[in-house]
């Protein structure tokens, strides 16, 4: 995929920090217990929260090499077998997600709101699964793992928003709130901005494919 935003290298690199961050942050911290104050409580349901706050970070690293064009060039094997854990992983985690997401902290806006990004991130990954396994079309799968892809970065858009409108309004639970329910809107949004500039490459390049074509043609016949 040769998404001029997503190979764009500063981009790139934001995005790995960022990403490397925040799966630090569930890898680790997330895991203590101890930390797991109100209104953050999973006490009741750790088992299915650990699984979550470990399963969901490697999805988002995988995601980052995935992402990689030169990578997938250089080790298209590796590139496949990353792609199984990718999914592995992210099965598990949203199975994990349904078992807790009613016990989120904020009510009904936050849970309604986690529990229609898991859906939506679940249906985004089975969709590109298809059109690789069933369809054999790399280009449709492409495009739904970048959805997914994106949803799955929804992770650190929710963080970054959350901080800000904590630091604004000053109220951890209405920030929170907005933060869960635009951070899978805004990443949709970004998701289908990287497929509009790629499907804008393919015609340039499908393009400049034809005008080649038809000068060798041309040469061809005036020789």
């Amino acid at each position: 995929m040769n998404f001029k935003l997503i190979n764009n290298k500063f981009w790139y690199i934001l995005l790995a920090f960022c990403a490397f961050l925040v799966a630090m942050y569930g890898l680790t911290f997330r895991q203590i217990s101890y930390f797991w104050f109100s209104p953050f409580t999973w006490n009741q349901h750790q088992v299915p929260a650990r699984i979550h706050f470990i399963t969901g970070p490697i999805v988002l690293i995988l995601g980052i090499f995935q992402f990689s064009v030169s990578m997938r060039k250089k080790y298209p094997t590796l590139h496949c077998w990353l792609g199984r854990i990718y999914v592995l992983s992210l099965l598990i985690s949203s199975g994990s997600v349904f078992a807790i997401y009613q016990y989120s902290a904020y009510g009904t806006v936050v849970q309604v709101s986690l529990l229609i990004l898991n859906i939506i991130w679940l249906l985004s990954v089975l969709v590109a699964l298809f059109f690789i396994l069933v369809k054999k079309n790399i280009t449709l799968h492409q495009y739904w793992m970048t959805r997914n892809y994106a949803l799955t970065c929804s992770a650190i858009t929710l963080r970054i928003i959350f901080g800000v409108l904590w630091g604004i309004l000053g109220d951890q639970g209405t920030a929170y709130q907005i933060a869960v329910a635009s951070c899978y809107i805004i990443n949709i949004i970004i998701g289908e901005i990287i497929i509009y500039q790629y499907k804008k490459y393919q015609i340039q390049q499908n393009g400049c494919f034809i005008e080649k074509s038809q000068d060798t043609q041309n040469l061809k016949i005036n020789n």
